[in-house]
């Protein structure tokens, strides 16, 4: 049986190594990176800030239907002109590259930063002991240039569905850790996502018949102030894990 394609822009990240790793056998899997630390099967290197450089990769590439776009400054203190040539031209620019080139769905990497504000501004950043319950549909409220570009790239997303039909799911996710283990951190009781709740959810992400959405992506943690409701009823995202029981 033959496995559907699925492109992953910053594969060799964390996020994109979990998912690499975990997706393996569900998909056909393909891969860009600015930096690639070990060359593997159809693994391409690429700055996502260069079209041109992201059009060749396409153009090596088979139609494929699905993208998992990563790629761009993880840094929550990047500046703004890391932030708008990698994080929103980047984006922009796999997304121009999916519309050339037929791909049907993207679920999109945004971040919980895009209403990091609901948590505090620094210096008081993350003080609250009880923050308010966050849902998708609050207005945005970013904690720093990161945010405001993963918010242009869920815009981005939007656009291209309403004028190009591609579908996308934003994912704002929380804590994704390369060891897995929440308990070093005190704040990851409220905003860890383990490795497996991650694959769970972009794969539901991908398969579902949503065409466009904004889910938090968070562990069923007993702190959590992010509402992950939408997600449960409309892709039926059944998260396993809860750092406050480790």
């Amino acid at each position: 049986m033959e496995l559907p394609k699925l492109l992953i822009t910053g594969f060799d990240g964390i996020v994109g190594k979990v998912l690499w790793n975990n997706l393996v056998d569900r998909f056909e899997l393909y891969g860009i990176d600015l930096c690639i630390c070990e060359q593997q099967e159809n693994t391409y290197q690429a700055d996502i800030s260069n079209l041109e450089q992201v059009n060749a990769v396409f153009e090596k590439l088979p139609p494929l239907p699905y993208i998992v776009h990563l790629a761009g400054d993880p840094r929550p203190d990047a500046d703004w002109q890391s932030v708008l040539v990698n994080n929103i031209a980047g984006t922009r620019n796999i997304y121009e590259a999916a519309r050339l080139h037929g791909v049907k769905r993207v679920a999109f990497a945004s971040s919980n930063h895009v209403t990091g504000g609901y948590e505090g501004f620094p210096p008081n950043l993350h003080n609250q002991q009880v923050p308010p319950l966050v849902k998708p549909t609050d207005p945005i409220r970013p904690d720093g240039y990161y945010g405001v570009g993963k918010a242009a790239g869920e815009a981005i997303a939007r656009m291209y569905y309403e004028l190009h039909g591609i579908e996308s799911v934003c994912l704002r996710i929380g804590s994704v850790l390369s060891d897995d283990d929440p308990t070093i951190d005190a704040h990851n009781e409220s905003i860890w996502l383990s490795h497996k709740d991650l694959v769970q959810l972009v794969t539901k992400s991908l398969l579902s018949d949503v065409k466009f959405a904004i889910y938090y992506g968070v562990s069923d943690n007993k702190k959590r102030f992010w509402d992950i409701s939408n997600a449960v009823e409309e892709i039926g995202y059944q998260p396993e894990s809860d750092a406050s029981t480790l």
